[in-house]
């Protein structure tokens, strides 16, 4: 009998534990005034592709297609600009500490220099939604899709 009561005491302590989920953590991005630049390294999926873009503080972007070898540049327009320094300076990244898989994904490595700081992240297909960074990382996929067709 005693045998059971441990046993059944040890069974709803692993079931406890296995229903827990743990925590984000949450930071600001560095803000956008004067000189900053942001860097995204696009790659996997089942194809393997390899993009980066970086775009700094005057509009000026760079695109690499890291298989063909190819590099374009581009200036955004004043428009395309501000709104991609607004996105940057009102998103706040949420970062799940829970395990994931992810085979096929697209990973997004992304990094952002700005008013001193610096801020680094990684996100896939699975987390990109709860990070906070979709519509940072849509908007940079936008320019990749534009000037890598």
């Amino acid at each position: 009998m005693k045998k059971i009561i441990v046993h059944s005491v040890l069974f709803i302590l692993l079931l406890a534990a296995c229903n827990t989920t743990a925590d984000s953590k949450s930071v600001n991005l560095p803000q956008l005034t004067d000189a900053w630049s942001i860097a995204m390294t696009h790659s996997g999926g089942i194809a393997g592709v390899s993009y980066f873009i970086e775009v700094i503080a005057n509009g000026k972007y760079t695109v690499r297609d890291d298989r063909s070898g190819a590099t374009f540049t581009g200036q955004l327009s004043p428009a395309e600009l501000e709104k991609l320094t607004r996105l940057v300076n009102s998103t706040e990244f949420s970062q799940s500490l829970e395990p994931h898989g992810c085979a096929d994904c697209f990973i997004y490595d992304i990094q952002i220099t700005g008013k001193g700081e610096n801020f680094s992240a990684q996100v896939d297909d699975i987390t990109i939604e709860k990070s906070g960074l979709e519509p940072l990382v849509g908007a940079l996929r936008n320019i990749i899709e534009r000037e890598a067709q």
